[in-house]
């Protein structure tokens, strides 16, 4: 795999492993009922199995581009939810959103 490819690769899937804890955030974050604790730890698991299985298969599918493809996907992981902490953050002082955010 293209070191470039991985990169990409690695951003996206780190973005899809977001996915479903960051719809229960949302809802959260704008005051929905609907969010458990079970619903919580789902989310959670889903993204751990779905972060776990893509590596998995890049693993055993070429060990080129493997260590740019995890450090994308750790990277893309970790700065979208620094971003939503942040936000969070700033809905837990009292701060507006910024932008039509939450």
């Amino acid at each position: 795999m293209e070191p470039q490819v991985a990169v990409v690769a690695g951003a996206l899937f780190g973005l899809l492993g977001c996915v479903a804890p960051a719809a229960l955030f949302e809802r959260a974050l704008r005051g929905s009922q609907g969010v458990s604790l079970a619903s919580c730890l789902a989310a959670v698991i889903v993204s751990f199995l779905t972060l776990t299985v893509v590596l998995l298969v890049v693993y055993t599918a070429t060990n080129a581009g493997f260590l740019e493809f995890g450090c994308a996907l750790v990277a893309s992981f970790l700065l979208f939810w620094s971003i939503e902490a942040i936000r969070a953050w700033r809905a837990a002082n009292g701060r507006a959103p910024h932008r039509g955010e939450g």
